[in-house]
């Protein structure tokens, strides 16, 4: 599921937020929106909302608290701010990546995708925190989709700070020659040149394409053994660089 997280890139927060200790209970939420959940009005972890209930029910909400980002939860944990409470998973809001984190901001904020024509995002998943003990794991879970065990925190942003995202695409030029170069040194080369000194007179010329096809194939078969490292991206004064 989470096979294209890359590239590595480092996230520096520097807004200022507050982050609920432990997951929102039933009045909690009653208190916030006005709306009790299912009429419960006990102090037990929210349970019965799917994402896409809590994005509608925090609408017009002061303070426009959220539940967090991946980076923000992440920050929270490692300062010890938060606690598991009652709850296995956690909504957060940020969305699983699709195609690597190209685009994705770098200062915190969730990412979040792009909302098509007619309201409808093109993301139908929330990432969360899944508990394993004193630990967590990353999951997913569809937006419209509720579980007995899951719940969510909130945030509130304090200040903004200037925004810093990922590069929206990868260096396509450039692996494009880094495959051309290696394709002819990896699978076309050493293509010809067993056919040159163990084919039949005749073959290359009249099996060229098929040799070169061939060569291109094994090229793209090596992948799965080796390719170059892709590039850390790193913040330095102010701006995300390339390692």
């Amino acid at each position: 599921m989470h096979a294209a997280n890359g590239p590595r890139h480092e996230i520096q927060i520097k807004s200022k937020f507050e982050i609920s200790s432990e997951p929102i209970t039933f009045a909690q939420w009653k208190t916030l929106t006005g709306q009790a959940v299912a009429g419960k009005n006990s102090n037990s972890p929210v349970n019965r909302l799917t994402p896409l209930m809590i994005e509608a029910g925090l609408v017009g909400v002061t303070g426009d608290p959220r539940p967090p980002s991946e980076a923000e939860w992440a920050l929270a944990a490692e300062q010890g701010a938060i606690s598991p409470g009652e709850v296995q998973v956690e909504v957060l809001s940020d969305r699983p990546p699709r195609s690597g984190y190209w685009g994705a901001p770098c200062d915190g904020r969730p990412w979040t995708p792009l909302i098509r024509a007619g309201g409808i995002s093109d993301h139908t998943a929330h990432t969360t925190r899944v508990w394993k003990g004193s630990d967590t794991m990353r999951g997913a879970t569809p937006r419209g989709v509720s579980r007995p065990q899951m719940g969510f925190r909130l945030v509130r942003i304090f200040n903004s700070t200037k925004e810093l995202n990922m590069p929206k695409v990868p260096p396509k030029k450039e692996l494009i020659i880094r495959e051309s170069i290696m394709t002819f040194f990896i699978g076309i080369l050493p293509s010809f040149t067993w056919a040159y000194f163990n084919a039949s007179p005749g073959y290359i010329s009249d099996s060229w394409l098929n040799i070169a096809v061939g060569g291109i194939f094994f090229s793209i078969m090596s992948a799965f053994l080796w390719r170059p490292k892709t590039p850390s991206y790193s913040i330095q004064d102010g701006k995300l660089k390339r390692d």
